[in-house]
């Protein structure tokens, strides 16, 4: 895992998908688990996961690619990025920030 990789999706989440600080612990634990089952870490691999990880892994990997400045090339759309944050903000208990 990559730390620098960490908050920028931290970051990406506040500013773009309008995740509250608190609420981003969260979000972060499912990506990084997200990015486990797939065989990556929170890195740049697997911002270019895609589909080839899974169908929830696809949008994880797509709010990991944004937030590292990438094209966002897939068919994923911000309005199925926040409904899949606040999924998870729903089944996961906080984390902090």
């Amino acid at each position: 895992m990559d730390s620098i990789v960490m908050a920028k999706v931290k970051r990406y989440l506040q500013e773009r998908l309008n995740c509250a600080p608190y609420d981003c612990g969260a979000v972060v634990f499912n990506v990084r688990q997200l990015a486990r089952v797939a065989g990556h870490t929170l890195d740049e691999r697997f911002a270019r996961a895609g589909l080839g990880a899974g169908p929830e892994a696809r949008i994880a990997s797509e709010i990991v690619d944004r937030s590292l400045g990438g094209g966002g090339g897939s068919a994923t759309s911000e309005h199925h990025m926040k409904m899949a944050t606040d999924y998870w903000v729903q089944t996961t208990p906080p984390m902090g920030m």
